[in-house]
C-alpha cells in the first residue's frame, strides 16, 4: 500500500492502476491469485542464535551490576604503567581476602604468588568474575583494594577457584590485590583445565611439536630440587611413559628451542626418568596444595616417522637440512644425490654392507627415484627429506632388499634373505622436475615423451608398479596441457592425443600384469568410448582382459572388430579368435568333468 500506483514486491500492479478512484474486478482477482501463490511458498525457518543472545544478555546484566556497585576499587599503590592485563593473560598475584568486618579469610602473603589465567580455568581454577574485571583495570606492580558483592564474587557460576576451608559464595568480600606480573596470552596455553598451564618465557622455532613416536632432548628443572645436568639432558621417546603424563602433554605443545614454565596444581606421578614430586601446602592457605613449577628447555626434537603405520619402516632425523617440509622435499620422482651407509640388522656395531663414499671414491651417489633402484623403505623416506638432512632408517626385510634380489640388484646380494637393515642417509641435493605446464608446448611434448620412455623401461623389466605410477603422473600433467589449450595453440593436438592414448593403454597393460582386470577394462574403455572407438590396440587389450575373465563372447566381439580395423591387424585378430575357441572348449570340458560326478549322484 505504501507503493501507491507503483510495482509491489510481488511484481503485481498496484490496486489503483485499474483507474482513477476505482478498481476493476478482474485486476483485483488477479492480484489475489498471485498474492495467494506467493503466500503459499514455504519461508526458510529463522533459527535464533541462542548462544549469541545469551552472551549479549550476560554482558548487559554484568554492566548493570557494575553500575550498581558490584565491584568497587580503591588504588593503594600505583603500578609501573604500561599495558594492562587482558583476558587470556597469565597473572601472578598476591591477595588478601577479608570479610566486611575485617576478618581475614585467606592470604597469599608469606608464600608464592597465586597464578591465574584471566577468563580461563588455570591451575587454581577460574577467578571470580569481579576479580577478573578488577585485574583488567590494573597495571603491573599496582596494589588495589576491591569490595566484591556475591553476584560477581565467589558465587558467580563461572568461578571454580575455592578458598581453603571457607564457604564465601554469599559473602560481601574485601579483596586486596597486588599484580606481581603479567604474561601476555600469546605465550600462555592451558594444558589441562584446573590443573596445568604452560607459560612460554623464550620462543622456539620451526613448526613441529613433539608427538609419538618422536624423541625429545630437554633440560628439566623442578621446584622440588630435580634438575638435569647441562651435559646430560633428559632423552626420551614420546608416548612411552618415560616422564609424567602432565609434563609430557606440556612438552608436546612446545617447539624446539622453546623455554617454558609448567605450573601444576597436583604433584607429578612417578616415572622412569623423573621421580614423583612431594605434595606441599602454601603458607596462609589451609588445605591448599602449593603449585609446582617446572622449567623446561626443549633442546631438540628428533623427528621420528612410522612410514607405513606398522613399525616396519622407522625414520629418525638426526641432522636438520635446509628448507621446509613438504615444499622442499623430493616428493615427486626426480634425480638426486645421496650419501648412505647400510648396516645389517641395524646399529653402529653391525656389519656394513654398503657405503656410497667408499664405493664412489668420496663422491655422492647419483640416482633417480621411481626407477626401482632403491629399496622401497629407503626411497619413501628420502621423498620426505630436505636437502642436507640426515636420517637413520630402520627397515623390515619386505621393505628392504628381499624384492630387489630377484631383479639381480648387486647390493641386494650382500644382504641375507629375511634380514632387517638400517641406513644412515643424507640427502645431498635433488633436481625438482619442471611441471609440463611451465614449459612451451613443443618442449613439454618432448619432455613428456622422454618420461614415457622411462616408464616403458620399467614395464619391460617387469617393474609394473613403478611403471604404473609414472604413467599415471604423466597422464595427469598431459591432460592439464590439453585442458589449458596448449596443444591447440601450437598445432600439437594429434601427437599429444597419441601420447594420451598410449599411456592409457600402457596403464591397462600394467593392470593386466598385476591381475587387476577391472582397472584394465576401465583404461581400455576410456580409449574406446572417449578417444577412438576403432583403436586396434585398445580392442586387443580389452579382448585380452575379457579372455582372462573367461568372457568369451565379449572377447570374440573385440577381436572381430579388431580384424576390421585393417589388414595389418587381421592376422593377429584371427589368431586370438582361434585361441578363444580353443580356451572356451577346454573350459567347457573342465566344467563338464568337474560337475559330472555331481549330477550322477
Amino acid at each position: 500500500a505504501s507503493q501507491r500506483g507503483g510495482v509491489l514486491a510481488s511484481g503485481v500492479v498496484g490496486f489503483e492502476d485499474a483507474g482513477v478512484g476505482g478498481m476493476e474486478a478482474m485486476d483485483f482477482s488477479r492480484f489475489m491469485e498471485v498474492l495467494g501463490r506467493d503466500l503459499g511458498k514455504p519461508e526458510p525457518p529463522i533459527e535464533p542464535c541462542v548462544e549469541h543472545g545469551a552472551k549479549q544478555w550476560e554482558k548487559r546484566k554484568e554492566q548493570a551490576q557494575l553500575e550498581e556497585g558490584a565491584v568497587m576499587k580503591v588504588v593503594r599503590q600505583e603500578g609501573k604503567g604500561g599495558e594492562l592485563a587482558q583476558e587470556g593473560d597469565l597473572v601472578k598475584i598476591h591477595y588478601v581476602v577479608s570479610r566486611d568486618a575485617g576478618e581475614v579469610v585467606e592470604s597469599s602473603r608469606g608464600g608464592n604468588p597465586a597464578i591465574f589465567v584471566l577468563g580461563k580455568r588455570g591451575p587454581l581454577g577460574r577467578l571470580p568474575r569481579g576479580l577478573e574485571i578488577a585485574l583488567q583495570s590494573m597495571a603491573e606492580g599496582e596494589i588495589s583494594s576491591f569490595t566484591l558483592k556475591p553476584s560477581l564474587g565467589f558465587g558467580h557460576p563461572d568461578c571454580t577457584w575455592r578458598l581453603g576451608g571457607a564457604q564465601v559464595e554469599d559473602w560481601v568480600l574485601d579483596v586486596t590485590l597486588e599484580l606481581a606480573s603479567i604474561t601476555k596470552g600469546v605465550s600462555v596455553q592451558i594444558v589441562e583445565e584446573d590443573k596445568v598451564v604452560k607459560e612460554t618465557i623464550k620462543d622456539g622455532e620451526g613448526w613441529e611439536n613433539p608427538r609419538p613416536p618422536y624423541q625429545v632432548v630437554a633440560s628439566v628443572k623442578g621446584g622440588d630440587g630435580f634438575c638435569t645436568a647441562e651435559a646430560e639432558p633428559l632423552r626420551y621417546s614420546c608416548g612411552t611413559g618415560a616422564v609424567p603424563k602432565l609434563l609430557e602433554e606440556s612438552v608436546n605443545l612446545m617447539f624446539q628451542g622453546e623455554v617454558a614454565r609448567i605450573h601444576c596444581r597436583e604433584p607429578l606421578e612417578d616415572s622412569p626418568l623423573i621421580p614423583a614430586s612431594a605434595s606441599t601446602s602454601e603458607p596462609g592457605r589451609p588445605g591448599q596444595q602449593a603449585l609446582q613449577t617446572w622449567e623446561i628447555g626443549l633442546l631438540e626434537v628428533v623427528q621420528v616417522r612410522d612410514m607405513v603405520g606398522t613399525g616396519e619402516v622407522m625414520k629418525s632425523r638426526v641432522a636438520r637440512g635446509e628448507g621446509e617440509f613438504p615444499i622442499d622435499c623430493p616428493i615427486v620422482d626426480c634425480p638426486m644425490r645421496i650419501r648412505c651407509v647400510g648396516r645389517l640388522g641395524g646399529g653402529a656395531g653391525k656389519e656394513v654392507f654398503w657405503d656410497t663414499d667408499e664405493e664412489g671414491s668420496g663422491e655422492p651417489l647419483s640416482l633417480e627415484t621411481g626407477m626401482n633402484v632403491l629399496p622401497d623403505g629407503l626411497e619413501m623416506c628420502l621423498k620426505l627429506m630436505v636437502p642436507g638432512e640426515t636420517s637413520v632408517i630402520q627397515s623390515a626385510p619386505k621393505f628392504a632388499y628381499d624384492d630387489l634380489r630377484d631383479l639381480g640388484d648387486k647390493i641386494a646380494t650382500r644382504v641375507p634373505k629375511g634380514s632387517p637393515v638400517e641406513w644412515e642417509v643424507t640427502l645431498v641435493d635433488f633436481n625438482k622436475p619442471k611441471q609440463l605446464a611451465e614449459l612451451p608446448a613443443a618442449e613439454a611434448l618432448r619432455e613428456a615423451l622422454a618420461r614415457k620412455e622411462k616408464a616403458n623401461a620399467l614395464f619391460k623389466t617387469s617393474r609394473y608398479r613403478y611403471a604404473q605410477a609414472r604413467y599415471e603422473l604423466l597422464l595427469r600433467e598431459v591432460k592439464g596441457l590439453v585442458d589449458a589449450g596448449a596443444a591447440e595453440a601450437e598445432d600439437l593436438a594429434e601427437p599429444i592425443s597419441t601420447l594420451v592414448v598410449g599411456c592409457t593403454l600402457n596403464l591397462a597393460a600394467c593392470a593386466q600384469r598385476q591381475g587387476d582386470h577391472a582397472a584394465a577394462l576401465k583404461h581400455c574403455n576410456e580409449v574406446l568410448d572417449k578417444m577412438d572407438p576403432d583403436h586396434a590396440k585398445a580392442l586387443y587389450r580389452r579382448g585380452q582382459t575379457y579372455t582372462h575373465l573367461s568372457e568369451w563372447a565379449a572377447a570374440r566381439r573385440d577381436y572381430e572388430r579388431m580384424a576390421r580395423c585393417g589388414e595389418e591387424h587381421r592376422e593377429e585378430a584371427e589368431a586370438q579368435l582361434a585361441r578363444i575357441s580353443r580356451l572356451e572348449k577346454e573350459a567347457l570340458k573342465r566344467q563338464k568333468k568337474e560337475f559330472q560326478g555331481f549330477f550322477n549322484r
